[in-house]
């Protein structure tokens, strides 16, 4: 795959170099006129497993793509290496990918997302405390938070209630105690998706669009 960063709107695979010398495998979604800049950047991190090829290309496709078009946002959904993303070389390589993909496409600073499910979503909450002023807001699907998560990012966490590996409960529990100490946190319940299948979640995801347009204002 090219190194080089793609302009035709759609989706694409690549492998995008970074300033370190480091390779990071993508997936991008352009949408029409971004070369315009001031779009939104949403970073998602899949899920557990081997991570072969372009391991995040399916969230994006069947999942948050087709929920999230109306923001006009690019989308990046890079490949961790050995699929853990709390790692340090994971987190740097996150991090600067996310900012080689918003200064090419000329993506708003103040207009970052990021999303992930099942061991993205513990990647998510990993982010928030890493990096806690960098996202405009946060998505983690069918994944718990820690004991303590840092910075004010707002959150909407999405579980079934049929997960039976990261029950419904225990995040809600979690995300409900981030609310009553101030944060702008909620957890969204869904009935009767398996946790291996989470283009169940797409009704919930494409309700969020409202909130997310209100967080990311205008061009």
């Amino acid at each position: 795959m090219s190194h080089a960063f793609p302009d035709i709107p759609g989706l694409h695979d690549r492998d995008i170099g970074l300033a370190s010398g480091a390779s990071v495998r993508c997936t991008l979604v352009v949408p029409p006129g971004t070369r315009a800049g001031g779009a939104p950047l949403v970073l998602c991190l899949h899920y557990g497993g081997e991570p072969v090829g372009y391991y995040g290309r399916a969230l994006l496709e069947h999942l948050l793509e087709p929920a999230w078009r109306a923001l006009g946002a690019v989308f990046v959904a890079p490949v961790a290496v050995g699929g853990d993303w709390q790692t340090d070389t994971n987190t740097d390589r996150v991090l600067a990918l996310l900012e080689e993909v918003g200064t090419h496409y000329g993506c708003a600073a103040t207009r970052r997302i990021v999303t992930g499910y099942s061991l993205g979503a513990i990647g998510t909450w990993h982010l928030l405390a890493r990096a806690p002023t960098l996202f405009a807001a946060a998505v983690p699907m069918a994944g718990p938070p820690p004991l303590a998560v840092a910075g004010r990012t707002p959150v909407r966490a999405l579980n079934s209630t049929a997960d039976t590996l990261f029950p419904a409960a225990t995040t809600a529990r979690a995300v409900d105690a981030l609310g009553n100490a101030g944060r702008d946190a909620r957890c969204e319940l869904i009935d009767g998706v398996d946790h291996y299948s989470f283009a169940g979640f797409a009704p919930a995801v494409a309700g969020l669009v409202p909130w997310l347009s209100a967080l990311l204002g205008a061009d």
